[in-house]
Formats: C-alpha cells, sequence, structure tokens
C-alpha cells in the first residue's frame, strides 16, 4: 500500500511539474527589443580637406536610443523576422563665427531613424540544447529625419549661394547591415522566467550587443549629406 502511494504521489508531482513548465512555454510570435548606443554621422568623410563636423561638434559622441519591434515568419532552424525600429540621439556643439572659430553660441544635431529589418537569429542551439547564446544577422533599409538647432532650440536657418533661404532639416535615405549576439537571460534563473511568461507572456529574455554598418548618403548622392556610421550597440531583447 506505502508503495503505491509513494507511486501515486511521484506521479503527480511530475504531472504537476509537466504542467506549470508548459504553461511557462507560451507562443513566440514576436520581439520587442530596446536599444542603446552610441553614433558619429561620417559627415567630415565626404570631403577632402575640410572638416564641418568636427569644427562644431569636435568629439562629441552622440547617444542614440530607441526600440525595434518584430514578427517572427519561420522558426524551424532558427528564426526569421521582419522588424520595424524607431531610434534618437542628439549631440550639442558650438557655433562658427566669421573667422571660422567656434564661438559662445550654441547648436545641435537631431537626428531619427526608422529603420525596416529583416533579421535571422540562430536560436536552435538555446531552444534545443539549453547553450544560452544566440548569434544573429540583420539587413534593411533607413530613412533618417535630421535638423540642426540653433542657441534658442530652434530650427537653424542659412541662405545659399544664389541667396536663397535655406533650413537646416532634411530626410536621408539608405540601407543598415549588420549582427550581434545575444545572451539567455532564462538560463541564469529558469524560475524568475517561467514565472515572466506565465504573467506577462515573455517567453525568453536576452541581453544583446550589436554592430551595425549603415550608408545614409541617399544611396550615393554626390548632393546629399553623409549620415552614415558603423556603431555598436547594446540592450535588452523580449521574445513574446
Amino acid at each position: 500500500m506505502s508503495h503505491r502511494l509513494a507511486a501515486l504521489l511521484v506521479t503527480s508531482a511530475l504531472l504537476t511539474t509537466a504542467g506549470v513548465d508548459a504553461r511557462a512555454e507560451s507562443p513566440r510570435n514576436a520581439t520587442l527589443a530596446l536599444h542603446f548606443g552610441t553614433y558619429v554621422p561620417q559627415v567630415d568623410a565626404q570631403f577632402e580637406a575640410a572638416t564641418p563636423w568636427a569644427d562644431v561638434f569636435g568629439a562629441s559622441t552622440m547617444l542614440l536610443i530607441g526600440i525595434e519591434a518584430g514578427y517572427e515568419l519561420w522558426k524551424e532552424h532558427g528564426v526569421l523576422e521582419l522588424a520595424g525600429g524607431w531610434r534618437y540621439g542628439w549631440v550639442d556643439g558650438k557655433a562658427l563665427n566669421s573667422a571660422g572659430e567656434a564661438s559662445n553660441d550654441s547648436v545641435g544635431f537631431n537626428f531619427m531613424p526608422f529603420t525596416a529589418s529583416a533579421i535571422y537569429r540562430w536560436d536552435w542551439a538555446a531552444v534545443r540544447h539549453g547553450i544560452p547564446l544566440v548569434p544573429y544577422v540583420k539587413i534593411g533599409l533607413t530613412a533618417a529625419l535630421w535638423w540642426g538647432t540653433n542657441g534658442k532650440d530652434e530650427i537653424s536657418n542659412t541662405r545659399s549661394l544664389d541667396g536663397s533661404a535655406r533650413e537646416g532639416r532634411g530626410l536621408t535615405l539608405g540601407w543598415h547591415a549588420g549582427g550581434g549576439i545575444q545572451f539567455l537571460l532564462d538560463a541564469i534563473s529558469p524560475g524568475m522566467a517561467a514565472d515572466f511568461d506565465t504573467e506577462a507572456g515573455v517567453n525568453n529574455s536576452y541581453l544583446f550587443a550589436e554592430l551595425l554598418y549603415t550608408d545614409l548618403s541617399d544611396f550615393g548622392s554626390a548632393s546629399s549629406i553623409d549620415l552614415g556610421d558603423t556603431a555598436f550597440s547594446f540592450g535588452l531583447m523580449f521574445e513574446l
């Protein structure tokens, strides 16, 4: 009788544990990533001798923050997803006087890129074998809004050689490609990960580091400002 009771208790415990695990593994359909990084538009690279960006902003680095949301299309051997992103960055500098020297007047540059990306993440080893590292690659298109500001935080303006007024703002198009590595945080505390999934629907949580090359010059237009850069970012990604 005692053996039957013990077997019943063990079976019950196993079924209960299986039920908890089943609830913890919610469907994976989408991702949400929070990005933090630096960015320095390569404006000076398009000039042979002049350095307008360095003259105004010096060695200042733009802080770029944003979000990226994706939908998972395929999950057979890794994950293929389409994602859209938005980021915002800014940097402050000093205006140049008529002699080309830095003045006391503050100026700023604001940068807001929007991205559309195809992303492939090789998470097979993490999902099937518990290896918590997930490499990934991405490629896509970028459209960046940008504007310069004066000391009054207004859109800056100037005049062309023909005397016509020009505002310091625009839209520049381009493309991007890169990749990174993700670390599966669930491996540190599976119990907390299961609770997070049950309560908030977050199947997996990742820390990531990413290196992204961005070409922002209206696809090589000679009349476009060059806002491209090879930039590093890091952040958190949630798989929902």
